[in-house]
């Protein structure tokens, strides 16, 4: 994938503005009994507010939902329109034209999706765009790999990489992981070894954001050693017969996954009966790549598989119960 077909993947939330606005005198919310829309003033045109626009609105001015839905339309575009000018300066979040949502003007930052790319690019060597998740509240989740591989076993090959988390929209800190691909089945495994976020106005370690990303990147991908002698270890790490079927239970409940997802990983447990640890990890991580397709519990369950394989929990927590091993 290369760079173009990750901004085209993207679009949904590329769609999307911010727009700041600066209260006036002529500024209206007006609503009717088939719409919600809002003029900024200063004679511009009508924009109209989505059922989400409309909440969001009646909770950034402080006027109770159960209260509004009482109210006669007109009296509530004027109760709102006075409740909002109290506010002075706000960001209208626009899609398709239409308000999505209203923040607090500066609450998102934007950052620009192609720079943050190109800031991958100088990051890695060979890399490669894997994969994109679109998930919830305009975030993407970018899988990369460069050319670095290494054994866990023979014939086990896993490829390193970096998973980044970043809104365009800055409406959530940017985030860094190390990131590991395993090639016999190309399933893509997060992993919690580099743990790096940027809080905005204090910076990444004393950086700017395009400094961190470069940095993080660079020491999510540089991460595969210590990735690699940690699935080692996994392999030792031995499941009797009598409790494989518990503790893949309590892996699939802890990464979310039921119903015929549950079932599709029941059946390759079945298939190949996980020995150890480290199977059932690529038990989980597999699911991610071949089995769910939503990206929200995607990522949900890549979140579950690298807890599960944490250092500070490998081989020192049960489980099923997770108490502490001796």
């Amino acid at each position: 994938m290369n760079r173009a077909e990750v901004l085209e993947h993207m679009e949904p939330i590329l769609n999307t503005q911010v727009r700041e606005v600066e209260h006036n005198p002529r500024t209206r919310v007006l609503v009717t009994p088939e719409m919600v829309t809002f003029r900024p003033g200063g004679g511009q045109r009508l924009m109209e507010m989505t059922p989400g626009g409309v909440q969001s609105m009646a909770k950034f001015v402080g006027l109770p939902l159960p209260l509004a839905a009482h109210l006669h339309p007109e009296t509530l575009g004027n109760v709102t329109t006075e409740l909002l000018g109290s506010k002075n300066r706000y960001s209208l979040v626009l899609k398709d034209r239409a308000i999505t949502n209203v923040v607090r003007r500066g609450e998102y930052r934007t950052i620009n999706p192609e720079r943050v790319l190109r800031t991958i690019e100088s990051a890695i060597p060979e890399v490669e765009f894997h994969r994109v998740l679109v998930l919830d509240d305009l975030v993407t989740s970018l899988e990369v790999i460069g050319d670095r591989r290494q054994p866990v076993r023979s014939g086990d090959l896993i490829q390193a990489g970096a998973n980044i988390t970043f809104s365009p929209l800055g409406t959530v800190d940017p985030l860094v992981q190390s990131y590991a691909l395993r090639l016999a089945c190309t399933n893509g495994m997060t992993d919690n070894t580099v743990l790096r976020e940027f809080h905005y106005g204090r910076g990444g370690e004393g950086d700017d954001i395009w400094q961190w990303f470069r940095r993080s990147v660079r020491q999510a991908y540089g991460a595969l050693d210590h990735i690699v002698n940690r699935y080692r270890q996994m392999i030792d790490e031995g499941i009797t017969p009598e409790h494989r079927a518990q503790v893949l239970t309590a892996m699939l409940r802890e990464a979310r996954i039921s119903g015929q997802d549950a079932e599709a990983v029941r059946a390759l447990a079945i298939e190949n009966p996980p020995e150890n640890r480290y199977d059932i990890l690529n038990l989980i991580t597999r699911a991610t790549s071949h089995i769910i397709e939503r990206p929200q519990a995607v990522r949900r369950a890549q979140i579950a598989a690298a807890g599960y394989a944490h250092e500070h929990t490998s081989g020192l927590e049960c489980p099923l119960c997770h108490t502490r091993r001796n």
